[in-house]
């Protein structure tokens, strides 16, 4: 496969990603404020509540140079509808839909449809709305971000063979939900327990946990396999550490590791034993070639072999910002073993 397309179809599954990992916090977030009241001590939570979204979600730099205070006037618009904001929901549902144009005669028809009607029908609600959003239409215009996400993934699952595009569109997916789900957790967390202590009892900001578990969809999840309370403890270990729950980082370390495997793996047909296909394993290679692999895996054991109790030893947001890290430097791995582009020598330009 050529690393533009590759390229292509790992930006796409990060780009359509990411529209719905923004669609769940603000969506949560916005309903989750509107019950604050109105005093003077509302009005602040609220501020820290927004500002601890912008962080999650948006870019804070660029947010804070052209805004005075974090409230939903502010942070809604710009996480949704600000096409000068790289991680507002229409930019990213744009740039996934210019990938998605390279690639039209790479990909089924069913995935750019997807794609483009969606991008359509934003544009349209996008001039409808002048690009803000009030309380009657932020909840069924959020829903329809996660809908269309869950449409094209349910798309691509029915329609793309399983070769190496496939990989490449599961890898930028779960590199991108491994990242995002660990900052909301390292920015929930702050903003819930500053100090970094952690008890076992019911919180007494009860509904923030739920909320948090609301936008990682883990609500029920979280009450089917621990069948208790709300509790700080199980929440960090279900978002860090669960093999099963699909929004875990666990899993989505797991499901990085799986796809590049996937990747590296060489593929030899046989056309005189009828097409029989033969597996080199990556482990093969020449060095320096699978690096990208070698630091999903690193992580993953972290993560397969770790413990709530090691991560509060540790500090929680200390652990969660080495996650983080580790995830960025995963991407940039992938990003410069298949897609940078290679630079010729002048001995190897051919007059």
């Amino acid at each position: 496969m050529l690393s533009r397309l590759a390229d292509s179809l790992y930006w796409i599954g990060r780009y359509v990603e990411r529209a719905e990992d923004t669609a769940r916090l603000t969506d949560v977030a916005f309903h989750y404020t509107l019950g604050m009241g109105s005093t003077a001590d509302a009005a602040s939570r609220r501020a820290r509540h927004w500002e601890g979204i912008v962080s999650i979600a948006g870019n804070p730099t660029a947010f804070w140079e052209r805004n005075d205070e974090a409230t939903e006037d502010t942070v809604v618009p710009y996480l949704t509808f600000d096409t000068k904001n790289l991680n507002s929901i229409v930019s990213c549902v744009t740039h996934a839909r210019e990938q998605a144009r390279i690639l039209r005669h790479q990909i089924a028809s069913e995935m750019w449809e997807a794609l483009n009607r969606f991008y359509l029908e934003m544009q349209r609600q996008l001039v409808w709305t002048s690009g803000t959003i009030g309380a009657e239409f932020a909840h069924s215009f959020y829903r329809d971000v996660k809908e269309f996400s869950h449409l094209f993934q349910g798309v691509t699952d029915s329609t793309m063979p399983r070769e190496e595009g496939w990989y490449f569109l599961q890898t930028g997916k779960f590199v991108e939900r491994a990242t995002k789900t660990a900052r909301a957790l390292d920015v929930k967390y702050h903003l819930l327990l500053p100090d970094g202590s952690v008890t076992d009892e019911v919180p007494g900001e009860l509904h923030q946990w739920q909320a948090l578990l609301r936008s990682l969809s883990g609500y029920e999840a979280f009450h089917k396999l621990y069948r208790s309370a709300v509790r700080p403890s199980s929440v960090v270990d279900l978002i860090l550490f669960s093999a099963i729950f699909p929004r875990s980082v666990r899993f989505a370390v797991e499901q990085v590791e799986e796809a590049l495997r996937r990747i590296a793996v060489a593929r030899v047909f046989d056309v005189e034993q009828g097409g029989v296909e033969f597996i080199m394993p990556s482990s093969t290679l020449p060095d320096g070639q699978d690096e990208a692999a070698r630091m999903v895996g690193r992580l993953r054991s972290r993560l397969a072999y770790g413990s709530i109790d090691e991560v509060f030893s540790m500090g929680i947001h200390e652990y969660l910002v080495d996650v983080q890290r580790r995830c960025a430097q995963i991407g940039e791995a992938i990003q410069t073993q298949y897609f940078a582009p290679r630079i010729m020598r002048p001995e190897e330009v051919v007059a």
